[in-house]
């Protein structure tokens, strides 16, 4: 009876310790083969799934995109310390299949890899429920985003009017909206759930 071919998997990531654990974890499965690489090795073509660490997840999704006509890519599987909201949004919409935390369990990384080179996609617990909470919630415009960010960095309606050169009206209009969307009443709750969300790019920067 002839085995089936084994998934090869990249191993990339920026932390040395991670990246040795991740591929200890998938050479002790027999239908796998691994190997560390960098995110721009030409080889990476090659492989069938890229573990990878959320930046250089990010860097083979874009090069994907912009080659896609042109060249084979690895399905993308990223492990990474970030649960920030418009991270992982971020990253599914630009076509990461798998999502996961740093320090998810052994089974649930060779399941995901397995998954994702079936077609299929995974994401940790924690993480499905913060892209269902976003999913579900009313987006804040790109200016209102603004507005927030400069409120959770402590700039009152004056100041914040000043740095986007608009008017003290139109920031608590901003404001206003934000609040509604978001379901708070004031600015320190603003403040606390973008915070404890992740859906400020800047704030999170």
């Amino acid at each position: 009876m002839m085995s089936s071919p084994r998934i090869h998997v990249a191993v990339v990531h920026d932390n040395f310790l991670t990246r040795a654990g991740l591929t200890a974890t998938f050479a002790a499965c027999a239908d796998m083969a691994v190997r560390a690489i960098d995110a721009g090795d030409a080889e990476l073509l090659e492989f069938d799934v890229a573990v990878a660490d959320l930046r250089s997840g990010m860097a083979i999704l874009d090069a994907a995109r912009r080659h896609r006509a042109h060249t084979r890519s690895p399905r993308v599987a990223i492990v990474a310390s970030s649960d920030l909201e418009w991270q992982i949004r971020q990253a599914v919409e630009c076509g990461a299949a798998a999502y996961m935390l740093l320090g998810a369990p052994g089974e649930e990384l060779v399941g995901a890899v397995r998954s994702v080179h079936q077609g299929g996609c995974h994401l940790s617990p924690s993480i499905a429920a913060k892209l269902a909470q976003s999913l579900t919630a009313e987006p804040l415009t790109a200016r209102e985003e603004e507005v927030l960010a400069l409120v959770t960095e402590g700039l009152c309606n004056k100041r914040v009017a000043k740095r986007l050169d608009i008017g003290v009206g139109t920031v608590k209009t901003h404001l206003r909206a934000a609040f509604d969307k978001l379901q708070v009443r004031s600015r320190t709750q603003a403040v606390v759930l973008a915070k404890r969300r992740g859906i400020l790019r800047q704030a999170s920067a």
